[in-house]
């Protein structure tokens, strides 16, 4: 959890200081529930390289129920929704921050409510920067409704400046908004071996383990997963598979847990539930592959982050960032998605290859920390953080 960080309620650290320092409100998420974007707002908060540059405040739009609420209409989500409205007001007139700093949806309910926070800070002459963490904003766009693209179009021009996760995902802004003001901020990971975790040696085990971590939901690819490792199980008994993660749904449970039935996985497929900390460690130590198998839209899945730098060959569909994070056949092997065969003969390349498996995740942990560290994610952020403060406010 975060450290006594300035929240609505609270006033900053060294007030006194603050003066002589930029001020970035942060608007977003925080466990729980755990995903990307609230894990990347605690991020923030606590990281030493972006409050060693400015002094942060923190308007907090947790929504302490289920994932599934994420997105949907209902009276708690528009109640909400106002609620967070009026601490912003409340928050910029108090505070006065430089910079006023928000992950931008890509649906018309939860980019509604992001537009009118956008447009508080900009009728209160704040600096805007958004950060997009995902990969279908311009498809998002051109499949709204007139209205709907008016909005979009008029809240991105207000924009100081939009961040998004890589070079390839540029194009997401592309004929809204100038390129000089879209910029590239990607995600990073801590890294899991600067603790000290038990790892089993791998290679000296009969049984190779193959690992998924995330929401337990369809879209993410677990099913065709569970179908692939039905095949492969076939074919090897050196072969076991772990599933972390809570289901998005009981439909979803349901549905996960019958096709573990239909293919007689009981044995060899386990569920470990929600892993957090220690036991997250823990989980990626007993791997000898990850697979993110999904077909959904994606930002840059820090799952696939934590692998790498966990020393991990990766399985994974080529969706949103993910072709810049993934070298095909070097880091990892990328598939197409909902392609069971390809998946199938992916994790069987990696099972009977101890020397490749250990090359690729040799590799995949030297780009890890070339590149994808938090330490140089929130170097990033300050980046922007410098460039928007010298920005003009828009008109």
């Amino acid at each position: 959890m975060t450290n006594a960080l300035p929240t609505v309620f609270a006033a900053p650290v060294e007030r006194a200081a603050a003066r002589r320092r930029g001020r970035v409100l942060i608007i977003g998420p925080t466990p729980p529930p755990v995903h990307g974007n609230a894990v990347f707002t605690e991020m923030i908060l606590r990281s030493a390289e972006v409050r060693s540059r400015y002094d942060l405040l923190h308007l907090d739009t947790s929504d302490r129920r289920s994932l599934a609420n994420l997105g949907r209409l209902d009276a708690g989500n528009v109640a909400l929704a106002l609620k967070h409205a009026a601490q912003l007001a409340v928050l910029i007139v108090r505070e006065r921050p430089d910079i006023v700093y928000l992950g931008v949806s890509q649906n018309r309910l939860a980019y509604l409510r992001d537009a009118v926070l956008i447009g508080i800070a900009r009728a209160f002459k704040c600096r805007v920067a958004t950060h997009l963490h995902g990969g279908r904003f311009q498809e998002f766009y051109a499949e709204s409704g007139r209205a709907t693209r008016a909005l979009i179009r008029k809240t991105t021009s207000w924009l100081s400046a939009a961040a998004v996760l890589s070079e390839s995902l540029r194009g997401m802004y592309a004929g809204l908004l100038p390129n000089e003001r879209v910029l590239v901020a990607g995600v990073g990971v801590s890294d899991p071996t600067a603790q000290k975790t038990a790892r089993p040696v791998k290679g000296d085990r009969d049984v190779i383990v193959i690992g998924y971590i995330g929401m337990l939901y369809g879209p993410k690819g677990v099913l065709e997963l569970l179908d692939a490792a039905a095949i492969v199980l076939q074919r090897t008994l050196r072969v076991r598979f772990e599933f972390a993660g809570d289901f998005y749904s009981e439909e979803d449970r349901t549905a996960i847990l019958a096709r573990v039935a239909q293919h007689k996985l009981q044995d060899s497929v386990e569920f470990v539930g929600r892993v957090t900390g220690e036991a997250k460690r823990g989980f990626f130590a007993r791997m000898d592959v990850l697979v993110f198998p999904g077909y959904q839209v994606e930002g840059m899945p820090l799952v696939i982050l934590e692998a790498m730098a966990a020393r991990l060959p990766v399985i994974a569909t080529p969706v949103g960032a993910v072709p810049d994070i993934l070298s095909d056949g070097e880091t990892g092997i990328v598939v197409p998605p909902r392609d069971v065969p390809a998946l199938v003969n992916a994790i069987e390349k990696l099972v009977m290859g101890k020397d490749l498996r250990e090359r690729m995740g040799r590799r995949a942990r030297e780009r890890y920390l070339e590149k994808y560290t938090e330490q140089q994610s929130m170097q990033q952020l300050v980046t922007l953080f410098d460039i928007v403060s010298r920005a003009p406010v828009t008109a």
